[in-house]
């Protein structure tokens, strides 16, 4: 495990290297992270190290506290998310039992421009940071699994812009997460009826009829379908 000072910022050079290594063309150890040649220290920003996390929350905690205040300020700012992935690629990106590192689909470590919501939603250190910075605990169903999986969940409720109401992930939150085990409710991760696929659906049809940014989480759960009992409380 590492402590570093500051969270830094890879330049075009860093940049091109941090591809080149998660496409299998640089060994990972041709660059130094701290270097200036590759990397600029971000001013304002505090102390983090890459130790393990058993949740994407975890994480997320651990870089908002880093990156300070004004954490959203650094989205637009493909290096910072990148020198981060870097840092962190023993969390996000592990070795498999063979001893490779499998990184996959490129929006998972390579950050996408933060408007395109197909894709910026699958980074695997930005989004998690994303989702607690605006959400806080109302994002517990979207972030209590491993940081190196993108659950389900966070594919189909993080897809559009528009459900980043915090309304909205409350009432999801009611559906979907045990506050008991701090994990998803059995069949939260599923793809039948009243499973987070379908809610990405019924919000979609709900939002012809009502402005879904002007209704608390009770109203939008009240709105839902029988196929949702299964899974509230909430619902008589």
């Amino acid at each position: 495990m590492a402590t570093y000072t500051h969270v830094f910022e890879f330049n075009d050079l860093g940049l091109n290297a941090f591809k080149r290594i998660f496409e299998g063309t640089l060994n990972e150890t041709a660059i130094d992270p701290l270097d200036p040649h590759y990397a600029t220290r971000l001013s304002g920003t505090g102390s983090f190290s890459d130790a393990s996390a058993e949740t994407s929350k975890e994480l997320a905690e651990r870089l908002l506290n880093a990156l300070g205040r004004e954490w959203s300020a650094f989205l637009p700012r493909a290096g910072v998310w990148a020198w981060l992935t870097f840092i962190l690629r023993d969390v996000v990106l592990p070795r498999d039992a063979e001893g490779n590192r499998r990184p996959g689909e490129v929006h998972r470590w390579y950050p996408s421009d933060p408007g395109d919501y197909q894709k910026a939603q699958r980074h695997l250190v930005r989004m998690p940071v994303v989702l607690l910075g605006n959400l806080g605990d109302a994002a517990d169903h979207l972030l209590c699994g491993s940081p190196s999986k993108l659950p389900e969940i966070r594919e189909q409720l993080t897809s559009q812009q528009d459900m980043f109401s915090p309304e909205f992930q409350r009432a999801a939150r009611r559906l979907y997460f045990d506050d008991s085990k701090g994990g998803l409710k059995r069949g939260g991760g599923g793809k039948g009826a009243g499973t987070p696929r379908r809610l990405a659906k019924v919000r979609q049809q709900l939002d012809v009829t009502w402005n879904l940014f002007d209704l608390e989480a009770e109203q939008i759960l009240n709105l839902l379908p029988k196929e949702f009992d299964r899974f509230s409380a909430a619902r008589g």
